[in-house]
């Protein structure tokens, strides 16, 4: 499912850093956990070191839900497979759930293609099986710019890598992110709900 060139061309430290905003996903942590639509979801990823030498992203992302801020922190620890890395959540902020309740469940996240550069962006899926099937995919559209272009671009990636399957499923299939009027967002560029 990965594009071929993530595996050759992928850079962890140079195509991973920066500020991102999320203009699209299929994810039922996001919606319908925040039963309205979820709105200014972004993503600071920052590569760091830990203290065994071995690389990980820092995740800082946020969603508003009702008007109101759910900042997470993620991490992701980087692995030999290039762009294949293992996520987990240390403290878990989500309204009514344990702070701890995910802090040692570690799941997989695919760089399933990307592009490199000031316009640059993430197609990322993450895959849970469980029980001899699979319970969870989330699939996230990361872009360095709120534009149709970008989205145009991750769309078609994530149809030639057979996510339509999961892209197109009812109800809850692919979420625009609406990141109109949106406070914490340092560009002016607008991409339209749909």
């Amino acid at each position: 499912m990965q594009a071929a060139h993530v595996a050759t061309t992928f850079d962890f430290a140079r195509d991973v850093p920066g500020f991102y905003y999320e203009l699209a996903f299929h994810d039922v942590t996001q919606r319908p956990l925040c039963p309205a639509p979820p709105r200014c979801i972004t993503s600071q990823k920052t590569v760091q070191v830990h203290s065994d030498g071995r690389r990980y992203v820092n995740d800082t992302w946020d969603l508003q839900c009702f008007g109101h801020p759910y900042p997470q922190t993620l991490l992701f620890n980087e692995t030999a497979d290039n762009g294949n890395l293992r996520g987990y959540v240390p403290t878990t902020l989500i309204p009514f759930l344990p702070k701890g309740i995910l802090s040692d469940y570690v799941f997989a996240d695919t760089v399933v293609d990307y592009k490199s550069g000031p316009d640059g962006w993430l197609l990322e899926l993450q895959c849970v099986e469980a029980l001899g099937s699979v319970r969870f995919v989330g699939i996230n559209m990361y872009a360095k710019l709120k534009t149709m272009a970008a989205f145009d671009e991750m769309y078609a990636a994530a149809m030639a890598r057979g996510l339509g399957f999961w892209m197109n499923a009812k109800p809850w299939g692919l979420s625009r992110v609406n990141h109109t009027d949106c406070p914490n967002e340092p560009h002016a560029q607008s991409v339209e709900a749909s």
